[in-house]
């Protein structure tokens, strides 16, 4: 039985030198032989050739424009779909349907030393509207 031939080490996409555990360099297309810059040993660059390399990444590591657009619009429909129901309930009449039931938010608008705006919506007919207090 002849004997296993030892090839280099192969981590990721990265050729390691069986004898020493140095970091090869790829071979080009022109090599017939990958030789290690430490020990010297010498290696077929066939040995090498259609090797299946497997990588992994997350989903935030090649960002683009139009998947931050995405992210931000889904942001926004999340916190919206979030804050559907929890906001509280005035019983003041809507100007535009009537209907008793409108819900509001309180922001800080202005600089600290000015009033807060409020801003209602109807929960009949949807209708926005908003005072400065």
């Amino acid at each position: 039985m002849a004997p296993a031939t030892v090839s280099a080490h192969r981590i990721g996409s990265l050729l390691f030198c069986p004898a020493c555990g140095t970091l090869l360099d790829l071979p080009q297309d022109d090599q017939t032989e990958i030789a290690c810059s430490q020990c010297g040993r010498r290696e077929p660059a066939s040995s090498y050739e259609n090797l299946p390399t497997k990588t992994y990444s997350s989903p935030n590591a090649f960002p683009s424009v139009l998947k931050s657009k995405r992210a931000l619009v889904q942001n926004k429909l999340d916190a919206g779909e979030a804050a559907k129901g929890r906001d509280p309930v005035a019983q003041e009449k809507c100007q535009k349907c009537g209907h008793i039931g409108l819900s509001y938010k309180e922001m800080q608008l202005r600089s600290a030393d000015e009033g807060s705006t409020i801003f209602y919506k109807c929960l009949g007919c949807g209708d926005q509207t908003s005072t400065n207090n």
